[in-house]
């Protein structure tokens, strides 16, 4: 499958790659859903939090709210998930990667993750400051947080190191199948960092919706930025596109 052929769009190649598009097509469903949920808070502006408290309460036992709906290792099991994206996780596999980095000699690559991580940890600050949303009271947080609640941090930032990571991944790979399963795999570990902040009480839904929006988006301007920057030769090319993909050209 081909998404442009480059032969009429001799760009198209080297910016329209598949795992970009794949990831400009998730930021789009975030940005259909967020939109979405804004317009019906402009209608009316208790009903996104009615929706947030009601299904906070209903992943609670009615007759204890500091339990949760199923068995019993769930919480525990929502505990450890939601660490993949807090900051000691993140760091350690940042760090592991930028070692990599230092030991190929990539030294802009490492410079694209040390920005790309950066910026978005201060823009997931700035946000939250800047709507000052209180944490969910409806039910017992399950685990201690001291931040405003928008956006979800966990989720932002898991979105904006794992798909810039990814990104790595997919430009030095070179088939397809793999790139596919490299970023399935990337939307379902932040998927889940997301689902266990609502879990544990310390998020409200739309708080992770924000924080996966933001999160996509900013991982989207970097992966951009990199492919802005490999066309100008001022960072590593990517592994060749996968053999025998456009072999129409060569006909």
């Amino acid at each position: 499958m081909k998404i442009i052929h480059s032969r009429y769009f001799p760009g198209a190649k080297g910016i329209f790659r598949y795992d970009i598009v794949y990831l400009l097509i998730v930021f789009l469903i975030f940005l259909l859903f967020w939109s979405g949920l804004g317009v019906s808070d402009l209608i009316d502006r208790g009903r996104i939090q009615q929706f947030d408290e009601w299904v906070l309460t209903n992943l609670r036992q009615a007759d204890d709210l500091h339990q949760l709906r199923g068995p019993d290792w769930l919480k525990d099991f929502m505990r450890d998930v939601t660490a993949l994206g807090g900051a000691p996780v993140l760091t350690l596999i940042s760090l592991g990667v930028i070692g990599y980095l230092i030991l190929q000699k990539s030294y802009r690559s490492l410079a694209l993750v040390v920005i790309a991580t950066i910026s978005g940890l201060l823009m997931s600050l700035l946000l939250k400051f800047y709507f000052i949303r209180p944490r969910p009271e409806v039910v017992p947080h399950l685990m201690t947080e001291t931040t405003p609640s928008f956006p979800s941090g966990h989720s932002m930032m898991s979105a904006v190191v794992y798909f810039t990571l990814a990104a790595l991944l997919t430009r030095l790979e070179t088939s397809n199948k793999i790139r596919i399963y490299t970023i399935s795999l990337t939307l379902f570990v932040v998927f889940i960092v997301g689902v266990s902040r609502v879990f544990l009480g310390v998020h409200y839904p739309t708080d992770v919706l924000g924080g996966w929006t933001f999160g996509v988006f900013w991982a989207m301007l970097c992966w951009y930025l990199a492919r802005y920057l490999q066309i100008h030769g001022a960072i590593e090319e990517p592994a060749p596109e996968y053999e025998g993909e456009y072999e129409a050209e060569a006909t």
